[in-house]
């Protein structure tokens, strides 16, 4: 006979019964390779599928598996040990055992096979020969079990009752297969081989039935380490009764011995990138392989939820880097800022010059001016402006405070533009509170008829009314145009970097650390505000060049529900940037964090997912997005594994799982490329913190009752 060759069978749980009887169905056909042997082993590595054929029927077995279990998969396995004692299992009495509960018989063999010590190993062994076609049992027919034999001359043989019959035809009427079951083991002495072999027979005895029961007969054990088939078989089983011999793990419960059954185990298509914008390495059996995403891939926006702590930060850091060494241009905004020093501890050494560090805690911090319209329409830009305003100031904001902070940066726009000379967000303090720089703006935007008006009416309030209306917006801005740091960024009317050439000029990497304990939270999420919607502005600059999505841009914003104030919807900007060749990469913490309308464009318009271990809400939200996960598993990811859908080839590549890349060594030309950032880019901070240049009006007697009735 042709010596077997041995797969391991790699079999996903939860592992459903009708899968198992497919396999089996077929095995049982004329064209099926057989001779077929299957294997439960539990050793050192611990408990292990094995299946053997021919050679030559090996690969047909194995499509076999895998095309009737989805995510099953074979592969070769290494050397079976001998086993020294063996034991084949004989079924007698004639009547099918019980199939009805083969989760209840597997869970009593794993843990037969769990009761294993240090140097030994048990196994069962199914031998598939010859196979049988279906029958019909006849109406009237003799009872197979045993009788006496003066009673079988007296009376003949015993008609069978109903309910043998039914169990009759129950096996009847299926294909029959003629198989060995035998079990073997290796342990230091004959005691302790005999324990094994009867503990493991003694599960196996729970599928006896009445009129079928097992029993242990002797076997050479080379019968069992060459897999051959037995003259003296154990008995014709119905597929029903050869998956419950098989002993897979069907059902949900844990098995001792065996990976939990959430979470799930899901091998990624083996069309996704395994060079590009590898941020993950398969975690499904049989499968080690990175997984990555495309460029062109992540034009169609990546959304990143998990708690903190989960690995959040270095999936942005992988794709970050990524884009940096192939050139891409690329925002990120960091709230904290390990995510920027990783990412700067990493980059290459030719990054330097490249990568623009926009850091307001920095001594020679990089300047950024959204004032700067410029052939742009101002309209839009001070959208943006009040929409990053008013997201800071939504306790105390109102429509005054709107009317008057709209007007005031139209302004300093409109002024600037007029003038060739940008103004900047330090400069609205003083525009509302100094007369003589006022006067000077309001003359340069005279030809603006609803600005004039809107001035005039503020020059004909008395002092009092003036300083009404100012007070609560400047109670606001105070707060950060007395932070030199702060004002130092914004201060700077014609940076050395322009933020909104980002996708223009070249491939920069603008990263963006917001500390809170250094900047205080509102001042970290008003320029981080700011900057994306900087960013949004240079994104739609786009539609200018002719095939904007041949030359890839990224942004990455990390707890983007503090800076993500565009004002625009969502879902528009993310269809629009898509357009535009921008790919966005969204990370939270949890779903709560966002408002209705950015969790749907989220879940509409960011086609690539990347999911962390999820609380009970939020796994029952992306459990409804995912058909072949339940709640579960997202709930039991461990810690830097995810569930992931990317987008493969234009269409989503479906969920599967994966483990998220580690740190790796820093490059150590971390120093150099701040260096680089600081001297080409940044400037000096004084302890000077701008002031107006006249005091601002005082009230006069009586004069906040007056604004009050007015």
């Amino acid at each position: 006979m042709t010596d077997f060759v041995f797969h391991t069978a790699h079999l996903p749980r939860p592992l459903e019964v009708a899968s198992v009887r497919r396999i089996v169905e077929s095995l049982a056909r004329s064209t099926a390779p057989r001779p077929v042997v299957f294997e439960l082993r539990a050793d050192e590595a611990g408990v292990h599928h094995l299946v053997g054929a021919a050679p030559e029927s090996l690969h047909q077995l194995a499509r076999l598996i895998s095309g009737s279990v989805i995510d099953a998969r074979t592969m070769k396995a290494g050397a079976r040990g001998a086993l020294s004692t063996v034991r084949r299992v004989e079924l007698s009495g004639g009547l099918p055992i019980k199939t009805d509960d083969v989760e209840a018989s597997a869970h009593a063999i794993y843990s037969a096979l769990s009761a294993r010590k240090r140097g030994e190993v048990v196994a069962i062994q199914v031998a598939l020969g010859a196979a049988h076609s279906p029958q019909l049992v006849p109406d009237k027919v003799a009872s197979p079990a045993q009788q006496s034999l003066w009673h079988a001359l007296t009376t003949g043989p015993a008609p069978a009752s109903a309910e043998v019959r039914r169990r009759m035809k129950t096996r009847a009427s299926q294909a029959t297969i003629t198989t060995t079951i035998r079990i073997g083991v290796t342990a230091a002495t004959p005691a302790r081989r005999q324990h094994l072999t009867l503990a493991l027979f003694a599960a196996l005895q729970g599928l006896e039935a009445p009129g079928a029961t097992l029993r242990l007969v002797a076997e050479q054990a080379g019968a069992f380490n060459a897999a051959t088939l037995s003259r003296r078989p154990s008995g014709r089983l119905s597929v029903d009764e050869v998956v419950a011999f098989l002993n897979w793990p069907i059902g949900g419960d844990d098995l001792p011995g065996l990976p939990s059954a959430h979470p799930r185990r899901i091998a990624p298509p083996e069309t996704l990138s395994s060079s590009d914008g590898v941020f993950a390495t398969a975690n499904s059996p049989g499968i080690e392989r990175e997984v990555g995403i495309t460029a062109t891939a992540r034009l169609q926006h990546t959304v990143v939820t998990g708690p903190t702590g989960s690995g959040k930060s270095m999936v942005l850091a992988r794709l970050a880097l990524d884009d940096i060494a192939a050139g891409r241009p690329l925002v990120l905004v960091d709230p904290k800022r390990q995510l920027v020093d990783y990412i700067v501890d990493h980059a290459p050494a030719d990054a330097a010059g490249r990568i623009v560090i926009l850091d307001a805690a920095d001594d020679r911090p990089v300047g950024f001016n959204p004032l700067d319209t410029k052939g742009r329409p101002a309209d839009v830009v001070v959208d943006g402006i009040l929409s990053s305003l008013k997201a800071v100031f939504h306790d105390g904001w109102g429509p005054r405070t709107e009317d008057l902070l709209h007007a005031g940066l139209l302004t300093l726009a409109r002024a600037g533009d007029a003038r060739d000379e940008p103004y900047t967000l330090i400069d609205l303090p003083r525009l509302l509170t100094d007369a003589a720089f006022r006067r000077s703006l309001i003359g340069a935007v005279a030809g603006d008829q609803t600005l004039s008006s809107f001035w005039a009416a503020f020059e004909e309030m008395s002092v009092g009314q003036r300083a009404a209306v100012i007070g609560p917006p400047m109670n606001k801005l105070r707060k950060f145009v007395l932070r030199p740091n702060v004002a130092a960024v914004l201060g700077q009317s014609r940076p050395a970097f322009r933020l909104r050439d980002v996708f223009r000029n070249g491939g920069h990497a603008v990263l963006v650390p917001l500390n809170d304990a250094l900047l205080g939270p509102g001042a970290a999420q008003l320029l981080g505000s700011l900057i994306v919607a900087e960013v949004w502005m240079a994104t739609l600059e786009r539609a200018a060049e002719k095939e904007p999505t041949k030359r890839p841009g990224m942004v990455f914003v990390d707890e983007v529900q503090q800076f993500l104030n565009l004002p625009t919807s969502i879902a528009d900007a993310l269809a629009t940037s898509r357009s535009y060749g921008v790919g966005w990469h969204l990370a939270h913490q949890f779903r709560d964090q966002l408002s209705p309308a950015m969790r749907s464009a989220f879940d509409a318009n960011a086609r690539s997912k990347v999911v962390f271990a999820l609380g009970p809400d939020d796994a029952r939200d992306i459990a409804r997005m995912a058909p072949r996960l339940v709640v579960e598993d997202f709930q039991s990811l461990a810690p830097y594994e995810i569930y992931a859908t990317i987008v493969d080839r234009g269409a989503p590549s479906g969920w599967f799982s994966a483990k998220t890349l580690p740190p790796e060594k820093p490059t150590g030309h971390g120093d150099l490329i701040r260096r680089a950032s600081r001297n080409q880019y940044g400037r000096a901070v004084t302890n000077e913190v701008p002031q107006p240049t006249s005091e601002p009006p005082r009230a006069e007697p009586g004069s906040h009752r007056r604004a009050r009735r007015a």
